[in-house]
């Protein structure tokens, strides 16, 4: 007869201890995922509204979406905003779901924060003033990502070329949008990997989430000499060379006419 030791007779289950996520992992998390979609176009073929804009030019769409933003901001009679306000409305009533979700999230996101920065104007006898803060961020922060979501990045490139921007602010641009969606998803797959071997307690996961940042800013640095070196190689010279789009079209004569209109009813209002 021979005994078996005790640490043999125990049970092998391993149940580890529950443990919650730290805040800033969280918040690496919500950031990656917000990353990754950017650079991502919608789908417009659904929209009126985005089939009719398509066929504008992104030069004259560039130049018309910060006018009316200008507009909005310098007017102070509020007509103008709460017309602005209601042409929005109808523009995202005509749109598929998927395209207003993606547009009225961050839109509210930044009314909310308007409004809290605003409410203190209200015990100075402002009362007006959240309500305008709100309504001229609404109308801003939309007219803006729906160009950044219905727009592809080539056409907003060759719309940039268009204006007479300088080809090192395009080259910037151009290369700042391809990067962040790059480290979006790399984000997203360094957090997976950080949950996949945090098992149990872990209280040395803020450090890990540090170490994350360490290692994004590391890639990025290296993907972004590698990206530099392999345009040298293909010819890049520094200039950016588009196929010029004709201007003297219908649907630009009429964006540019409802661009008029807009920028005299603004003048109007005051």
């Amino acid at each position: 007869m021979v005994s078996l030791p005790a640490w043999l007779g125990e049970s092998e289950r391993y149940e580890p201890i529950g443990d919650r996520s730290s805040f800033i992992e969280r918040n690496l998390a919500h950031l990656g995922g917000v990353l990754e979609q950017v650079g991502a176009p919608l789908p417009i073929t659904r929209s009126p509204v985005d089939r009719a804009l398509c066929a504008v030019s992104p030069a004259l769409r560039i130049i018309g979406v910060p006018a009316a933003i200008v507009c909005v901001n310098a007017t102070r009679n509020m007509l103008f905003a709460y017309v602005m306000l209601a042409v929005v409305l109808v523009m995202l009533a005509m749109r598929p779901a998927r395209m207003i979700v993606a547009i009225v999230k961050p839109a509210l996101a930044v009314c909310v924060l308007s409004f809290i920065l605003s409410a203190p104007s209200v015990l100075i006898g402002q009362y007006s003033a959240p309500v305008r803060l709100v309504v001229k961020a609404f109308v801003a922060v939309s007219l803006v990502i729906a160009l950044a979501r219905t727009v592809p990045w080539n056409r907003l490139i060759a719309g940039l070329k268009g204006i007479g921007c300088p080809d090192s602010v395009i080259y910037v641009c151009d290369v700042t949008v391809q990067f962040i969606d790059i480290l979006g998803r790399s984000m997203v797959s360094l957090l997976d990997a950080l949950r996949l071997r945090s098992v149990g307690r872990d209280s040395r996961k803020l450090m890990s989430a540090g170490r994350v940042m360490g290692a994004l800013f590391l890639r990025a640095n290296t993907q972004a000499k590698q990206m530099a070196e392999a345009m040298i190689c293909r010819g890049f010279d520094g200039q950016y060379r588009v196929r010029r789009e004709p201007l003297a079209t219908i649907p630009n004569a009429v964006y540019v006419i409802v661009i008029i209109a807009m920028i005299a009813f603004a003048i109007y209002c005051g």
